[in-house]
């Protein structure tokens, strides 16, 4: 089954402390300003430049390029160099680049995947030609989780009671998300809720595992911003097979509320949930399989 659906996406280009161009997508930056004396953080990751404040909000702010392994923008360059003001997951976070270039209209499904080859420690979900300039897609997830991680679930199956957790044992989810952390929370979960799955990399792996398992898949869950086919293309795609058409889709973003709810309703996903809550996501789970409010 193929689905023709084109999802533009703005992406904003910038260097690091190389010439190397990196991008990820607007809807995430809340604003770009210019280099600041930031305050340093006693004890923080390495990788934490120091804060500064912003209209009264006060703003963490990661040397992006030591959080990906590449030397710190020099001393001669620091005074010019820009921080962008973005939110994701729910986190309101400062990233130190050495220039912005400019934003670019691109459409997500354009944007390849990183090779096997390239092993599971780069930082990279994907590269698209902008413009005849390879951009190198950066995963923020695995940045943030490095360098500011949240405090782990004592227990993810205290988020349901026993009665709750009985309905759902056993059941059958196929989760879709190409950061290799965000499939790693994904995973701890589902295990923690004796929830069997089916983990691809973006949606055009997610319906190549779809078929012939329709009956065996209760419910899906997936990221949005995917490169090859995202998550509203899955959507609708997924929909548009009638084996596993009446499938409850939950649509998993670390857009922190700022996809279009709209365009969710539009290609026919259930629900939005913003990432990582794993209490949340066990009470959407819950809710999906079973029909159920918590």
């Amino acid at each position: 089954m193929t689905i023709e659906m084109s999802t533009l996406q703005t992406v904003l280009r910038f260097t690091l402390s190389t010439n190397q161009v990196f991008g990820f997508n607007v809807l995430k930056i809340r604003e770009i300003v210019k280099y600041r004396p930031l305050n340093a953080i006693p004890g923080s990751h390495p990788s934490v430049a120091g804060t500064f404040e912003l209209r009264g909000t006060t703003v963490s702010v990661i040397d992006l390029s030591s959080a990906i392994g590449l030397p710190s923008i020099s001393p001669e360059e620091i005074e010019n160099s820009t921080i962008i003001v973005a939110e994701f997951n729910r986190i309101v976070q400062g990233f130190l680049v050495r220039r912005v270039d400019k934003i670019a209209t691109v459409d997500w499904q354009c944007i390849r995947e990183i090779p096997n080859a390239s092993g599971r420690n780069h930082y990279l979900t994907g590269v698209i030609d902008i413009d005849g300039t390879l951009v190198s897609v950066l995963d923020v997830e695995k940045v943030l989780h490095e360098v500011v991680p949240t405090k782990e679930e004592m227990d993810i199956r205290t988020a349901l009671e026993p009665c709750q957790l009985a309905k759902i044992a056993g059941r059958t989810i196929l989760a879709v998300d190409d950061s290799s952390v965000a499939r790693s929370l994904l995973t701890k979960t589902l295990e923690a809720l004796d929830v069997n799955y089916l983990m691809a990399v973006n949606g055009k792996d997610a319906l190549s595992q779809v078929d012939g398992q329709e009956d065996r898949i209760d419910m899906i869950i997936s990221d949005i911003e995917m490169p090859e086919m995202d998550g509203y293309a899955l959507t609708k795609a997924l929909r548009a097979n009638a084996a596993i058409a009446n499938k409850y889709i939950l649509l998993h973003s670390s857009l922190s509320g700022s996809a279009s709810e709209g365009t969710v309703q539009e290609v026919g996903a259930n629900a939005l949930l913003t990432k990582f809550k794993a209490d949340e996501l066990a009470h959407a789970i819950f809710t999906g399989l079973t029909g159920e409010p918590v």
